[in-house]
């Protein structure tokens, strides 16, 4: 093995750690947080953190909503996307280059920064507490029209998965766009578990983490190659 690939594989070994000692936690018997390296593989294994979040505390509903939004908001993100990056590359037309400089602008804006614009719009139309509510922000997004403009084909594993993190891990959108426990989506009622009156059942934070974490891995792992492909051919471009 070469240095190169030696010290890659330890810089692997150090990112991965994080996400073993979560489904360490996850699966392991009791709510101790092991310290030792030598407590990772005490106490043996089990699933009842797991089972104990699909029978209370309502991260079932969570994650349900957050399938839910994120299966509705990326798929249209992508064509959204698509359709009007392929209109800035191809198309000629007197503003073309104000929807460009838009484009870039809203890509530099903060999120947070339209938070309070939001909200007030989706209270007058009555959009506060609802999937519509939650997945509307989502559909436009600017990296993806210009990524899309100058790039086709593996670009679109980029912008795809890339809306898929954003949408999936969104909390601050979610928390303040939204009232009842019903509505909210697994990040937010993540968060607010962990910030329990009572003592926090790690082993349940954790294995809920562990479901958050899954897809967005499973997601990277399916189209690594095309994102990879996207990103070399834009960054040639």
């Amino acid at each position: 093995m070469s240095r190169a690939a030696a010290a890659l594989s330890v810089v692997a070994l150090i990112s991965l750690a994080p996400l073993l000692y979560m489904a360490r936690v996850s699966l392991g018997v009791g709510n101790a947080l092991p310290v030792a390296p030598a407590d990772w593989w005490s106490g043996g294994f089990t699933l009842e953190h797991y089972r104990a979040l699909g029978t209370s505390g309502g991260m079932g509903r969570f994650a349900l909503n957050s399938l839910l939004v994120t299966g509705i908001a990326v798929p249209i993100q992508i064509l959204l996307s698509a359709a009007a990056g392929h209109a800035l590359a191809r198309g000629r037309f007197a503003a073309k280059g104000v929807y460009l400089a838009l484009a870039t602008a809203f890509l530099i804006l903060p999120r947070q920064v339209t938070l309070v614009p939001l909200y007030l719009l989706f209270s007058r139309l009555g959009l506060l507490d609802t999937y519509a509510g939650l997945i509307l922000p989502h559909l436009a997004d600017p990296f993806g029209v210009l990524f899309m403009a100058h790039l086709s084909g593996p670009g679109l594993a980029v912008v795809g998965v890339n809306g898929f993190l954003i949408t999936w891990n969104a909390f601050l959108h979610p928390l303040v766009l939204t009232t009842s426990e019903s509505m909210r989506t697994l990040p937010v009622g993540l968060a607010l578990f962990a910030q329990s009156e009572h003592s926090v059942d790690w082993g349940a934070l954790l294995a809920g983490s562990t479901i958050a974490t899954a897809p967005v891995l499973i997601a990277f792992a399916l189209f690594q190659r095309q994102i990879v492909e996207g990103l070399l051919q834009g960054s040639g471009r």
